[in-house]
């Protein structure tokens, strides 16, 4: 999977542009604030349907022009695929293959990308609930029915807790919501269980490379499900009594959950444990430590997408010299160089990024005009 081309119009500071990538490294380089992380931007809303800034499409509009485009063209396997995206105040709207489609939930995994940020470290030092997305997403990117499911989950949750403040409430209602609940909360529970199960598996190797010793690094999903998920290998062995598990406790819980004015059982719940030494890595690691242990996250997540999905993916980084000291950057790049998918990375300049390959294509930016090399 290789992004061939990329058109934008009125995207960001970028009036207009056209550019060509090739299959290994595509280096963005440009001072602070001239565009290099709206490119890396454009590439991801192709990839995955939005802005890794999580922001509405009015703001990705350069200045006040009324609408803006970013379109692509991808090769698979021998196919030539096309996307895009115009946006204007309040809305997007996609094109594949030069047809509208109603969502990007329902278009097809033609181009697949894996993500790293600046802010990528908050999955370890954030909340539970960057834990908790960053797991969703990455069985989203495999699996569509999770998105849905997740959002219906918290419909149904916000119903019962709504119920539950009402005066003379119907039990039966509720008691409708909670078996909703229930049967989605136990196929969600189900695959975080599966996906952090492959992540840990895949996770030590990427430690290593990033010189992070893996025998003192762990990863626990702790949730309502998990002792009863640890004993199993497929959720049919399972399934029928999570749901009847987690339908008796949301009832058993009524009372405490009107009182707290919250639902005390649930995947919504669900903590991932990050840790060094048994301890929390966010509390107990070093910055260095937290820095590598996310890049190696991204990684894991990068090698379980292209097994899971069968074909190769497209990695992105903003700016991750940023983040790591020159070790870590040599580390980064012999471990991104042995894998040979295509990449985009961000850097002030080429000499941030260590390339062990002198085969690469860079794009300089200044004030949203580009300009490109290839050196060979």
């Amino acid at each position: 999977m290789v992004l061939e081309w990329l058109r934008l119009h009125d995207f960001r500071n970028i009036p207009q542009a056209y550019l060509r990538f090739g299959p290994g490294l595509n280096l963005i380089t440009g001072a602070n604030g001239q565009g290099k992380s709206n490119l890396l931007e454009a590439v991801g809303l192709l990839a995955t349907g939005r802005s890794f800034r999580r922001v509405p499409p009015g703001v990705m509009r350069r200045g006040d022009q009324p609408w803006f485009r970013v379109s692509g063209g991808v090769q698979d396997q021998g196919m030539s695929r096309q996307l895009e995206f115009f946006g204007d105040g309040k809305r997007q709207v996609v094109h594949l293959d030069g047809k509208p489609m109603a969502a990007v939930s329902l278009m097809e995994r033609v181009l697949v990308a894996v993500i790293v940020t600046p802010e990528t470290p908050l999955l370890v030092r954030g909340g539970p609930g960057e834990r908790r997305d960053f797991l969703d997403w990455v069985i989203f990117s495999a699996n569509r029915r999770h998105g849905t499911e997740s959002r219906e989950y918290h419909r149904a949750l916000r119903a019962r807790n709504q119920l539950l403040k009402r005066p003379g409430r119907d039990s039966r209602e509720i008691d409708a919501w909670e078996a909703h609940l229930a049967i989605l909360g136990a196929r969600i529970a189900w695959r975080r269980h599966e996906v952090v199960t492959r992540l840990a598996g895949i996770l030590p190797g990427f430690l290593d490379g990033l010189d992070l010793v893996c025998d003192h690094y762990n990863m626990v999903l702790e949730g309502h499900l998990e002792p009863m998920f640890a004993l199993v290998t497929h959720s049919s062995e399972v399934m029928d009594g999570a749901i009847t598990w987690m339908r008796n406790a949301l009832a058993a819980n009524r009372e405490a959950d009107q009182r707290r004015g919250l639902t005390g059982v649930g995947p919504h719940r669900d903590e991932l444990l990050l840790q060094v030494d048994g301890r929390l890595l966010s509390r107990f690691g070093s910055r260095g430590e937290q820095k590598r242990f996310a890049f190696a996250l991204k990684l894991a997540e990068a090698q379980l997408l292209e097994e899971t999905l069968g074909q190769s993916l497209v990695l992105v980084l903003d700016d991750p010299s940023s983040e790591l000291d020159r070790n870590g950057m040599q580390r980064l790049m012999t471990l991104l160089a042995g894998h040979g998918r295509q990449l985009f990375v961000a850097a002030r300049e080429a000499e941030e990024i260590p390339w062990p390959d002198s085969s690469l294509v860079v794009h300089a930016v200044d004030a949203g005009v580009f300009h490109t090399r290839e050196t060979v």
